[in-house]
């Protein structure tokens, strides 16, 4: 049976790159400490005047100022919304990103950058950015409060489930169903959300319905290093139950090798009884119970 998700309003307003919308800077909040060389920020756009209608789910569009080498704009760059349709402030007029600052070394040696991200991470409040969309039909929250939800996500891959569980608990408050987060992260500090810098998650830990499991990799267990498919391998019994049980709906979201480690999780669970597990998924898929977002 499928299952009911919300939809996105005819009145909604969507840009496109052709015809794109100025947003202004409200916040740029560093979520890791400042002694740690990952730096996460979650990033608040105002949006007003834009006839933007967001749900928790879809992404924003990020088009850097200038042009490639060829002459042509910068290609935009998703971001997955991390608040609630309501905005972090409340009154819908705004939304927010959460961006993780890419620098890495290549195989020479040589220092990269990415374009984006250190773009957006070196805003300051007040300064304007170009976007589009708001992007994405499909992942969304179901209607029916009683399905039970399942969240699996690694590092910025949290932000459509902090927007997810903003609008469970602190918007509906009436939700029946299990929500529950598998979350992986290299360590404490980077548990975005969930660390000393901001803690907004943890603020849901004693509803009755949440429940969160997170996994560091940078702890050693049985001389290997422990991410989230080991944590849901752990507890395969009870998301197993919840599968066959029909009501429930899957997210991921996060790099797409972990959607493989996942999957051959429950493949391996299903191959215990007979089972067929890319029929399964297929039909899950169908009826909008499976929701993969990776990059």
């Amino acid at each position: 049976m499928k299952v009911l998700k919300y939809e996105i309003p005819d009145s909604a307003k969507s840009y496109r790159p052709s015809e794109p919308f100025t947003a202004r800077i409200l916040g740029n909040e560093r979520l890791t400490e400042e002694d740690t060389d990952v730096d996460i920020r979650n990033i608040i756009l105002d949006i007003s005047d834009s006839n933007i209608e967001y749900l928790e789910g879809q992404s924003i569009g990020v088009i850097v100022p200038g042009t490639q080498e060829n002459g042509r704009p910068h290609r935009v760059r998703l971001y997955s919304i991390a608040s609630s349709r309501n905005g972090d402030h409340g009154c819908g007029l705004s939304v927010t990103l959460c961006v993780k600052r890419v620098v890495f070394d290549d195989e020479d040696g040589n220092e990269v950058r990415g374009l984006t991200s250190n773009y957006l991470c070196d805003t300051k409040i007040g300064d304007k950015i170009t976007i589009i969309g708001p992007t994405g039909r499909t992942f969304f929250l179901p209607q029916d409060e009683n399905v039970n939800l399942i969240m699996v996500a690694a590092g910025t891959g949290i932000a459509p489930f902090r927007a997810f569980i903003h609008r469970i608990y602190k918007e509906r408050k009436s939700w029946k169903g299990r929500v529950i987060l598998y979350y992986g992260v290299r360590n404490a500090m980077e548990n975005i959300y969930m660390n000393r810098e901001n803690d907004d998650l943890n603020q849901y830990m004693t509803e009755e319905t949440f429940e969160a499991f997170q996994t560091f990799s940078s702890e050693i267990s049985n001389g290997k290093r422990t991410y989230v498919q080991h944590k849901i391998a752990e507890n395969q019994e009870d998301i197993w139950n919840l599968l066959k049980e029909g009501n429930f709906s899957f997210y991921l979201c996060g790099m797409k090798n972990m959607e493989k480690s996942v999957d051959d999780v429950f493949a391996q669970r299903a191959a215990q009884e007979g089972l067929d597990w890319a029929a399964m998924k297929k039909e899950f898929r169908q009826n909008g119970r499976w929701n993969i977002e990776v990059y």
